[in-house]
This record gives structure tokens, C-alpha cells and sequence, in this order.
């Protein structure tokens, strides 16, 4: 007897869903099997599915103090998360209120739930980027700055040293230069401070160590930025693998591409950079514990691009993919990694190779992954979970391929064109088309849509943050996944400057070259 896809499809959705899935949130989620199909509820029983969602934790900070947060290293991304807690600088206020009409994107934060967290110190080695950090105003419920009934004086430290040993803040934001994630995360938990540290975790395997044994005798709560932990695609992949919708996996593809000066971090003149000079920057508190050089604007701007400070393309791209197939197949820490690669194209900065690839090998798993990075070429791709069953594209959307020799799947009938399976995290598509599904494919680094509402992953990712440090369930990106990521990704420089396989030796946590 041949099984519909619409059949199938059901009976994946009554296997209870782990964690705190819910189910019966249609809305928040739209499955299409074929672009061919007409009528595709009525032929495919869409409208008869229960689709798993999940709900929004309800506000954890209505009452009490507010958390005092500092956050050490105001560039791009440190602006970005201040945006996230519900802190934007007067400038920015000003552009999205142009005319007396507000932005999409400043209405969209004024509307996101108060986390009750308080602004109170900001430090950057960069004079102009402190001094800005200090010129944010709280944009929560509806309003702005004065509205608000918080204090919005932000000090400037000098150091993070200072701001931690000051008392005067319970969390720090760490989105700093990559050899200075550890220090700064250990010194703050040290004190007592929880730490909410921006990806990759750590600049060697030593300091991530050192930084999990920290954060575990201190008990702080520890959150580290992969915010695609948020990402409903990953979440439900992982019940699709742990109900064996793909069978043996065999293989893992990961991959990035970048194909610009930007892209490739080399930003000496990017943003506010022009305005660096030595008499505003700290040069000496930014080397930290790297060998000496002198003041080098490039070395500061384009840090990335230098192994004294960065950790590669692994540290800055690979940490992303890794993470997100991390959270679907609990892959762990692999037992042997190789690579290869070069520096052929941007040979003016630093010494990071912008062709990159690796294998990492898992024998008790029976599988390896694969990784290929290059900063010459745009095309997107996804990442891919090859199964004896099946074979999933996966990034903010999935499609999965039923395999020519499945067993499980042998009856139900699918257009060899078409896939098994799709997710899109909309409520608006009614089937599949190229250009959408390429459009869900680029890379999963968008929203997330949770009860019908589009929400920032990021936001998400730092909330779950807050409500544990207030006893509201636990961070998804933990000193544990962060270490899973560390080293991995560690490994794979060594294997690369090295140019020999580097095995990780468990027992004794530690990296065996050669």
C-alpha cells in the first residue's frame, strides 16, 4: 500500500516534539511540497497538520531591581546588541524619526518586551566608539529616552578591569576582539558577573579550558552569541533527526562565501575608522597579551585578518555553521581534523587564509564534516545533513530529499523533483519557487517567527540570558556548547599552520599534532 506524503507528514507531527514545543501554531509555520501543486492544503492535507511552534517565555523583569548591564567593545556588533537590549544611540533615534514619522525598524524595537536591564557603563579602546557607547538612550514601551524611567547615564571605563572590579554592574556584554574574549569573560565571572560573550568563545583551546572550568566553579550564568540557537529551522531539524527522519548520517557539509573587501574584514576605512589615530586609541590595552607591535591602524581596524588577535575564517564564519549542526546532531568535538588553504588574494593585511577547507572525522559517529570557506566567490550555500534515509538543506529554511534507496520512505510518493519535506518560516507563502526558496536558503542569519510574529533571533538569544540570571530556565548556548565549539574550530587552525592532522586527545584535553 503506497503512503501519501500528507499521511506521513501527519504522523511526524503526532511523535511529541522535545523541549518546549507546543503544538497547533499553524500560522507561525508554512509547509509546501510541491510548487506544482494547485491546490496543495486540499491535496496534501496541509490544513489538517499540527505544526509544532513554540511559545514566547512571558516577561521575567515586570518587577524588581533592573539588571545592570556594562558591555566592554562598542563597535558594529557591540551597537547591535545595545539595539537588542532596547538601547540606541541619539543619532540613530533621530535618523528613524525623520519628518515625525517613525521607522519600521525603531517601531519594531519600541514594540519588543522590556527586559528590565539598565545601560550603566560602556568600554572600548577606541575614544570615539566609548564616548558613542555613552550617548545611548533607552527606546522601550512605546518610549523614548526621557520616557523612560531609568537612568540614562552611562559611565565610560577606561579598562574592563575597571568597570569589573567598579561593583557597579551585575552582567557584562563582551563583543571585543577575539584573543580578549577569554581575559575579560574569566575576570567577570570571577567577580561574580554573568557573561554574555559574542562568538567565537575563545582565541586557543587553553583559554577555553580555562574559561569553562571559571564559569562552572562561579556558577554565573554564561550565554555565548550564536543566536541561531534561536532559529526555529534548526529546532525542528533536530526533531526530525531524533525521530530518524534521516537514517544513518554518513555526512556533513558546511560551507561559507564572501566576495568583497568588507566581507573579507579588512576595514581600515570602514564606518568611524578614519577618525583612529594614536592619541584615541589604547594600543597597549588592545594588544593585551599579544606580542608587541607598534601602533598599526590596520592591525587595529582589521583585526580579524591577524592570528594575533582573530582566529581565521573557523573562528569568524565556520563557528556559525558549526553551531547551528551542533544544535541538530549533538555532534560534539571531533576525534581528527585536517585542512588545507592559502592566503592567495588578500595578502595586504594579516595572515588569514581566504581559501580555506576541512574535514573533521567522527569514528564513533560514522560520519565526518566537511567545511569550505572562501572570501572570492558570493554563491550561497546551504549546510546539508546527508542521511541513509534522507538529505537535508538546512539553514533559516529545510528542505528535505527523500534518498533514492530508502527504506523508510520507499512508499511515500514524492515528484523526484520535489522535496519530501519543507519549512519556511513564514505566513505568507502559498508554494514553492526558486527565487523564494533562495531567498529562505541565504544563510538562516534572519528572523525567526514564533505565535505569528516576526522576531530578531538576537534578541531571543539575549532574553534567554536574562530570564536565567533571573532563574527562568537555562541558556541553549552554554559554557559546554561553547567549548564543543572551541575547540573544534581551534583544532582546525592548528591542523592548517601546522599542516598536519591534529587529533583531540579527550582523556587528557589535549590537541596531539602530527
Amino acid at each position: 500500500m503506497k503512503v501519501l506524503r500528507r499521511d506521513f507528514l501527519k504522523g511526524l507531527a503526532t511523535v511529541p516534539f522535545f523541549g518546549y514545543f507546543a503544538f497547533g501554531f499553524k500560522n507561525n509555520i508554512t509547509r509546501e511540497i510541491s510548487e506544482k501543486s494547485i491546490d496543495y492544503q486540499k491535496t496534501l492535507g496541509i490544513g489538517e497538520l499540527e505544526v509544532p511552534g513554540e511559545k514566547l517565555r512571558p516577561p521575567t523583569g515586570n518587577s524588581g531591581n533592573p539588571l545592570r548591564i556594562g558591555l566592554v567593545g562598542n563597535g558594529w556588533r557591540g551597537e547591535q546588541l545595545l539595539n537588542t537590549f532596547g538601547y540606541i544611540h541619539t543619532e540613530t533615534v533621530k535618523q528613524h524619526t525623520a519628518n515625525g514619522e517613525t521607522s519600521s525598524w525603531l517601531q519594531s524595537i519600541m514594540q519588543r518586551e522590556d527586559l528590565n536591564v539598565e545601560l550603566v557603563g560602556v568600554c572600548d579602546t577606541f575614544e570615539v566608539h566609548a564616548k558613542r557607547g555613552s550617548e545611548f538612550i533607552p527606546v522601550k514601551n512605546g518610549l523614548i529616552g526621557e520616557g523612560q524611567k531609568k537612568d540614562t547615564n552611562v559611565k565610560i571605563y577606561h579598562t574592563y578591569r575597571e568597570m569589573i572590579s567598579n561593583g557597579e554592574i551585575d552582567a557584562i556584554v563582551i563583543a571585543t576582539t577575539d584573543h580578549t574574549h577569554a581575559p575579560i569573560a574569566i575576570a567577570a565571572a570571577k567577580a561574580g558577573i554573568h557573561v554574555y560573550l559574542e562568538k567565537p568563545m575563545t582565541h586557543s583551546i587553553e583559554e577555553a579550558i580555562e574559561l569553562r572550568d571559571t564559569i562552572k566553579s562561579t556558577g554565573v550564568i554564561f550565554q555565548l552569541g550564536h543566536e541561531n540557537r534561536q532559529q526555529m529551522s534548526f529546532k525542528i531539524a533536530r526533531e526530525l533527526y531524533r525521530k530518524g527522519a534521516f537514517g544513518n548520517v554518513s555526512m556533513v557539509e558546511t560551507y561559507t562565501n564572501r566576495n568583497s573587501v568588507f566581507g573579507a574584514w579588512i576595514r581600515d576605512e570602514a564606518f568611524d575608522h578614519k577618525l583612529g589615530n594614536k592619541d584615541n586609541i589604547n594600543w597597549e590595552e588592545f594588544l593585551g597579551s599579544a606580542p608587541w607591535h607598534e601602533f598599526n591602524l590596520k592591525r587595529y581596524f582589521s583585526w580579524q585578518r591577524y592570528s594575533d588577535y582573530g582566529t581565521s575564517i573557523t573562528g569568524n564564519d565556520f563557528t556559525h555553521r558549526y553551531d547551528c549542526v551542533n544544535q541538530v546532531l549533538d555532534l560534539g568535538i571531533p576525534e581528527i581534523v585536517v585542512a588545507l588553504g592559502g592566503q592567495y588574494y588578500y595578502q595586504s593585511h594579516g595572515d588569514m587564509p581566504d581559501v580555506f577547507n576541512a574535514i573533521f572525522s567522527y569514528p564513533e559517529r560514522g560520519l565526518t564534516m566537511t567545511y569550505d570557506g572562501t572570501l572570492k566567490n558570493q554563491v550561497t550555500r546551504t549546510s546539508r545533513i546527508l542521511g541513509s534515509e534522507a538529505t537535508m538543506d538546512i539553514d533559516g529554511a529545510i528542505l528535505m530529499y527523500k534518498d533514492s534507496y530508502s527504506e523508510k520512505f520507499k512508499d511515500v510518493k514524492t515528484d523526484p523533483s520535489g522535496p519530501l519535506y519543507f519549512y519556511a518560516p513564514r505566513t505568507d507563502v502559498d508554494a514553492i519557487s526558486t527565487a523564494t526558496s533562495k531567498a529562505y536558503m541565504k544563510g538562516g542569519f534572519g528572523p525567526t517567527f514564533i505565535d505569528g510574529k516576526v522576531l530578531d533571533t538576537t534578541f531571543l538569544h539575549v532574553k534567554e540570558w536574562v530570564d536565567a540570571i533571573r532563574g527562568h530556565g537555562e541558556t541553549s548556548c552554554n559554557i559546554d556548547k561553547g567549548f564543543e565549539e572551541a575547540v573544534t574550530f581551534n583544532l582546525a587552525n592548528l591542523a592548517y599552520v601546522h599542516k598536519k592532522p591534529v587529533r583531540w586527545d579527550a582523556d587528557n584535553e589535549k590537541a596531539i599534532i602530527g
